[in-house]
């Protein structure tokens, strides 16, 4: 590993110095900040985010999810048609196959 360092030129190696040194002082932070955020602080924080929140807000969300289900639910019936349409597609295409096989069986014997 020395070896590796020794041989990197000076941009390079400041460069490396650099980006550990920021990774060390974001981990460092992270740390120091959820260190400082208490369990108590954290709840009354959401009780107030609980008062503010608009009821109509939550009711027009929910009808926009009630929306998407119906979509979904929709987009859900069409796969299904499609895929009964395609096994009755590969039904009629084998016995046409079966057909021409049979077509070809005839009028090489004949």
């Amino acid at each position: 590993m020395e070896e590796l360092i020794k041989s990197l030129p000076p941009m390079a190696l400041l460069g490396v110095g650099i980006a550990v040194g920021v990774g060390l002082l974001v981990r460092y932070l992270g740390l120091a900040q959820g260190q400082a955020v208490s369990p108590a602080a954290t709840s009354s924080a959401a009780q107030v985010a609980a008062v503010i929140v608009d009821p109509s807000a939550l009711n027009r969300l929910s009808d926009q999810v009630g929306k998407l289900v119906d979509a979904v639910t929709a987009l859900v019936e069409v796969g299904e048609e499609l895929t009964k349409t395609e096994s009755h597609m590969a039904i009629e295409l084998d016995r046409i196959r079966e057909e021409m096989r049979i077509q070809r069986e005839v009028s090489r014997r004949g």
